[in-house]
């Protein structure tokens, strides 16, 4: 059976709800600023997973419907009370101007069709906006870089696509797909840069819910991620990373 790589998460979804980062709260202030949003208003989530954003808009004071297409992903929102759709959002039937918010955390490059930004648009009510976020991970530290590069390149040399925050989507498609589309006001965006780290326990988890590397032949994906667990403990066992979180919002005109 065809695997799409668009729902392989939802083969470790305890794993991705457990290992996978979340977003720092001024995030969720900042959109909720931006959106002048106040307690009781309506907001769509496209592609929730396992809620790593849905449970800090709720925490707000907002009524989320959050849609996932993936079964084991939706179990587990479902599982902490959330109002879960099991669809994609180019299936969803759309409500017309039902919500004041609609947002895509780490999700929005998954969405297809031509008429996407235009579907948001009419989801809105007036004056409403949508809000798109991800973690982007800036470089590794040296000489850590090194050795985790290397592996790479041995293994699995066409993995350049994981330096794409997007999945594929990149800063000027964004913002010209949505000035094209004619129903938003000029993007803002704003940025919040925040560290973690992980042990190598940790981070291989973490890999481990990555679409790209759910994709790999089971061998590739086993000795590549022992070789960047040998590279964390023999720098140190401990991985130090710095994320941008990237905000893109923009008002229904």
């Amino acid at each position: 059976m065809t695997r799409s790589q668009r729902l392989v998460f939802g083969e470790v979804a305890q794993q991705y709800d457990e290992a996978r980062p979340s977003y720092p709260a001024e995030v969720f202030d900042f959109v909720m600023s931006h959106g002048g949003l106040t307690v009781g208003d309506d907001a769509l989530e496209i592609g929730a997973g396992t809620g790593k954003a849905t449970e800090k808009f709720i925490a707000r004071g907002l009524h989320v419907h959050a849609l996932e297409p993936s079964a084991g992903m939706a179990e587990v929102l479902r599982g902490k009370g959330a109002d879960v759709e099991q669809t994609t959002f180019e299936d969803w039937p759309l409500q017309e101007g039902a919500y004041r918010l609609v947002y895509a955390a780490q999700a929005w490059h998954w969405v297809g069709g031509a008429g996407r930004y235009e579907k948001v648009g009419r989801a809105l009510a007036p004056g409403g906006i949508v809000a798109l976020f991800w973690n982007r991970g800036r470089d590794h530290p040296e000489p850590f870089k090194a050795d985790n590069d290397d592996a790479y390149r041995r293994l699995w040399p066409e993995a350049d696509c994981i330096t794409n925050p997007f999945g594929g989507w990149d800063r000027e498609t964004l913002v010209g797909d949505f000035e094209a589309c004619g129903m938003f006001e000029p993007i803002v965006e704003h940025v919040v840069t925040w560290e973690t780290s992980y042990t190598a326990e940790e981070w291989i988890r973490l890999l481990g819910t990555h679409s790209n590397h759910r994709m790999l032949p089971d061998d590739v994906r086993t000795q590549l991620h022992a070789e960047v667990a040998a590279a964390i403990d023999a720098h140190g066992g401990v991985l130090a990373c710095v994320y941008d979180t990237l905000v893109f919002v923009s008002r229904r005109v």
